[in-house]
């Protein structure tokens, strides 16, 4: 696990109220861990394998399997693709969780494009906030893209459409996660809403850290709600990668939306 770089943060507002027979965030804490899959460099002479296993990806989109490289040559690690933003300057960006980077690095990111080239560079994170594991301690990163072909969606897997961003969640409602190592579709209740975290119960997996958590609406469509950043089982104090974590954790976007000046990319005519 790397702890991250503390960001200064705007005093948020008042947390929820959480019933006490609920699995809450602050509940969970002891038995959730970060999802991303680690990796260290090869002390073989032989040429360079691949840094992670990665499914073949089409587009840049929620949901994309992206394999970290840090800077400094100590190893990476596998995450997942978040939502994709605009920033102020005009430039595409992708979500992820903050600890996929490694602290005071600028880590290097690639996907397995399946369409030609293999594992191919789309671009460096420029953000990272990853304060731990401890109740709103905040986890969440910015990539920013480098201009070349590689096609981008703003659709989850490049398939469902993400039409806006969240603005009232509830307890007992059914959001969804993707993760690249899960490689489907993860749902489950919410069960606690803080004002930067929610729990649900969806399953995931190491190499899920980052994907795109959202509500499915009737009509096939997806509202961005978070990033997957923890999660665990809520009687295992010791999380592990061997088995699939019972519930999940998302930082939300929309306040880092407006720390970051960013601007959510969603489908053609959508809000």
């Amino acid at each position: 696990m790397f702890a991250g770089t503390n960001v200064p943060y705007a005093a948020p507002p008042q947390r929820r109220q959480s019933d006490g027979g609920r699995l809450t965030i602050a509940a969970l804490i002891c038995a959730a861990g970060f999802v991303a899959a680690v990796w260290l460099p090869s002390k073989s002479t032989m040429p360079a394998r691949p840094l992670v296993a990665l499914p073949g990806a089409s587009a840049i989109a929620p949901g994309t399997g992206i394999a970290v490289t840090y800077a400094d040559g100590s190893g990476g690690m596998g995450c997942t693709a978040g939502f994709l933003v605009r920033t102020n300057a005009g430039r595409t960006g992708i979500l992820t969780a903050g600890h996929c980077n490694k602290e005071g690095e600028a880590s290097k990111v690639s996907i397995n494009y399946s369409t030609g080239g293999g594992y191919v560079n789309i671009g460096t994170f420029s953000q990272s906030v990853s304060e731990g594991l401890n109740g709103e301690a905040h986890d969440i990163g910015l990539i920013t893209l480098d201009s070349g072909k590689i096609p981008q969606s703003p659709a989850i897997k490049a398939a469902v459409p993400v039409t806006g961003i969240a603005t009232d969640l509830k307890v007992g409602q059914l959001l969804c996660k993707f993760g690249m190592k899960t490689g489907r579709a993860e749902c489950g209740q919410v069960t606690d809403i803080s004002a930067s975290k929610v729990a649900f119960l969806a399953a995931s997996e190491c190499g899920d850290s980052g994907g795109p958590v959202y509500r499915l609406d009737d009509d096939g469509t997806a509202v961005a709600v978070g990033i997957l950043i923890r999660a665990g089982h809520a009687n295992d104090p010791h999380p592990g990668c061997s088995t699939p974590a019972t519930f999940s954790i998302a930082e939300l976007v929309r306040p880092w939306l407006d720390r970051w000046s960013l601007t959510a990319i969603t489908e053609p005519g959508s809000p």
